[in-house]
């Protein structure tokens, strides 16, 4: 039996490291190298190309699947909390870009970094405390946006332009952000990955597991590295988005809405059957807006507006997805995650009299 369990795990951890880390680094050479060989005009062509799969698969239902997550893990009144703290943060955000845009954009590539950052930890987290995931969390969050900015700035800024343009008009954000600027914000984002991978390699050295796992570590950022160096701005990050940052969320979804975490392909499918069908609630409203706002945004209704919508709307919600991460990360949200996984119906139970909800600290 114990035999047969270890043979069990040992497949289970085959097939995460297989679909979860070596399928995606390869996508990601690959597409690297295709920049590399085809030039830059290639890879602009296919820079929406991303952005509209994910809208559809994986990207924004990732996302879209917090409402699923948080109801397994939440009850009564703490779910309530929980959803109106939700909306009134992408409230926030909506307001705050509205009014300044330009320090939106910023801010959220900087919440994007360190989104991006925790999210990459969670899949692959270190042996350690609070001080060195803060580093560790650096490390991968800043490496993903550094080389776009400075090998694409000018992509970078008429990005960032056609972004802010939407509550300011067409044309209204030229030169928002120069392409000098994002480039010195692309080498200080590079700085700080690269003191920060260091740093966590020394502070991981001795740890069981350590050097092993910072070796892994280096082969990930320096794939990213070249995907952000050898393809245009706009596709490289969705591609990492796409199946780096939401395809590893796929198997914790899948585990946190089904009780079992995914241990092959066979199994894989209808598991993102699954989270597909359990983000719907949040996808339909979601797809109804940007629609509404390419249509009446976008004169010509380009697949390149489209993206720039699609863009805006992870902007509006990606602060409040990070702090529902954030929360789930927590003590009490481990715990009430674990409750919900050994529950038969997959349900918390009832809080007890007294409690307001399960989520409450």
């Amino acid at each position: 039996m114990r035999a047969g369990a270890t043979s069990g795990g040992e497949a289970a951890t085959a097939f995460r490291e297989s679909a979860f880390r070596r399928l995606p680094l390869a996508c990601m050479g690959i597409a690297a190298a295709a920049g590399l060989v085809g030039g830059s005009r290639s890879t602009e062509v296919l820079g929406p190309l991303p952005w509209l799969v994910s809208l559809g698969l994986v990207g924004l239902p990732h996302g879209a699947a917090d409402f699923a997550v948080s109801r397994r893990v939440c009850r009564g009144w703490s779910l309530a909390a929980v959803w109106v703290a939700y909306v009134l943060a992408m409230a926030a955000v909506a307001a705050a870009f509205a009014a300044a845009p330009g320090s939106t954009i910023v801010a959220f590539a900087a919440v994007s970094c360190w989104h991006f950052g925790t999210a990459h930890l969670d899949s692959s987290p270190p042996a350690a405390g609070r001080r060195v995931r803060t580093v560790a969390a650096l490390a991968r969050g800043c490496a993903v946006l550094s080389l776009p900015f400075v090998a694409w700035p000018r992509a970078t800024a008429l990005a960032a332009s056609d972004l802010a343009s939407l509550p300011l008009g067409h044309g209204m954000a030229a030169d928002l952000l120069p392409p000098a600027a994002v480039r010195t914000a692309g080498v200080l984002l590079a700085v700080v990955a690269v003191t920060a991978t260091a740093i966590e390699g020394l502070l991981t050295r001795r740890q069981a597991g350590g050097p092993h796992a910072w070796h892994a570590l280096l082969v990930e950022l320096g794939t990213i590295a070249m995907l952000g160096w050898c393809t245009d701005a706009l596709f490289s990050v969705g591609l990492y988005f796409l199946v780096w940052h939401a395809w590893r969320q796929m198997g914790p979804l899948a585990e946190s809405l089904t009780g079992s975490a995914p241990r092959s392909w066979r199994e894989l499918g209808p598991a993102l059957v699954r989270v597909h069908v359990a983000a719907l609630p949040l996808l339909i409203p979601t797809w109804a807006a940007i629609g509404v706002v390419w249509w009446q945004w976008s004169s010509e209704h380009t697949i390149r507006d489209l993206t720039v919508v699609s863009i805006a709307a992870y902007l509006v919600v990606t602060p409040a997805h990070e702090l529902l991460g954030d929360l789930l990360r927590s003590p009490a949200g481990r715990r009430t995650a674990a409750a919900s996984r050994r529950s038969p119906s997959g349900f918390v139970g009832r809080a007890p009299a007294g409690r307001t909800g399960s989520c409450s600290t």
